[in-house]
């Protein structure tokens, strides 16, 4: 009976290379070189998430939503105590109020003024002094109509609305804590389009086949979204220079419904062969470890199994290739534990 890990390796290797010697399990090597799919695991993230901080400081006064709530662009989220933005805000008014009377009055002095230059009453020294009077006021009205405008924008900002539609994630204070300019207050996410996000090396990046479907799997999911293809793959321009990796996107079908942020995926990235040469991979059930050393048990013309070194590369899935020890042909017993026993 052919073990379910070895259906896998008959996908790599054609499904006439399973054979029995000695009553052992065994596998006939083949070198494989077509389409070969890197396994890279991640998470799931929302396209559109964002996290909502305070541009003012105050204390907070209400808070209308909790963690998991569905909310509506523009609906009120929080409040912040608004009582100094407002007398601010009435302050400026008066001064308005005061520098649009002294325009007031100054209009009509530099008028009075200007007739009476006309019929030649006074000095036009004296005309210019009541027109810079009147250019000044104007000025200074100018400036107290911005200052009231910014008093007005300073007080809108202690009302907190959701910028769009979406699922508060979190929330990271209560009524009674203090806001601070850059806080963060909650974050939010748009629950209608998500991705996936995974870390691939940057050898493997040139090979990636961005025109394929890629199969994602997320096993916390329900069973009819836990499988899905993503057709879309961004690959951004940056590496990670600690770990060598670069991150990848995956775009997600839409109205997915058990999907959430942060769950964990894995996805199925096909790539060429980066060496333009067939390579070799057998399940990483066969391979023994003894200390440092890798090694499986080829099984020779007569039936017995040789214990002999290998070198391994990256883990696929349930194989492992092989870059050195073993050559296409050649038989490897599927069980090692079973191998050492026969004499």
């Amino acid at each position: 009976m052919i073990k379910p890990y070895q259906w896998m390796f008959i996908l790599l290797i054609g499904f006439s290379n399973i054979a029995s010697a000695g009553g052992l399990v065994t596998v006939i090597v083949t070198r494989f070189s077509n389409e070969l799919t890197y396994t890279a695991e991640g998470v799931v993230e929302a396209v559109k998430s964002s996290v909502i901080a305070s541009q003012v400081a105050g204390s907070i006064t209400t808070l209308t939503i909790k963690a998991g709530d569905h909310v509506k662009v523009g609906q009120l989220l929080a409040r912040i105590d608004t009582r100094m933005a407002t007398q601010q805000a009435m302050t400026n008014q008066a001064q308005v109020a005061a520098a649009q009377a002294q325009l007031s009055a100054a209009r009509k002095e530099y008028e009075r003024k200007r007739r009476l230059y006309e019929k030649q009453y006074i000095s036009q020294a004296a005309l210019e002094r009541s027109e810079s009077d009147y250019k000044t006021a104007e000025a200074q009205t100018k400036a107290q109509l911005s200052q009231t405008g910014m008093a007005n924008v300073q007080t809108g900002l202690h009302t907190i609305n959701a910028p769009y539609s979406g699922v508060v994630a979190e929330v990271m204070v209560e009524v009674g804590d203090m806001a601070m300019p850059g806080k963060p207050l909650l974050s939010l996410y748009d629950p209608s389009g998500f991705r996936v996000v995974v870390n691939v090396p940057q050898s493997k990046i040139s090979n990636l086949k961005d025109d394929a479907s890629i199969k994602v799997l997320i096993p916390a999911a329900t069973e009819k979204e836990r499988s899905l293809t993503s057709t879309h793959l961004t690959v951004l321009p940056t590496a990670d220079p600690v770990s060598n990796m670069v991150m990848v996107r995956l775009t997600l079908p839409l109205s997915l419904t058990s999907i959430t942020p942060g769950m964990f995926a894995r996805a199925m990235l096909p790539v060429s062969n980066s060496k333009g040469q067939a390579q070799i991979y057998v399940p990483a059930t066969a391979v023994i470890k003894r200390s440092e050393l890798m090694a499986v048990y080829v099984v020779d013309s007569q039936g017995h199994p040789r214990l002999r070194q290998v070198r391994l590369g990256r883990k696929q899935g349930d194989n492992i290739e092989v870059f050195a020890g073993l050559q296409a042909g050649e038989v490897v017993a599927l069980d090692p534990i079973a191998a050492a026993n026969i004499k």
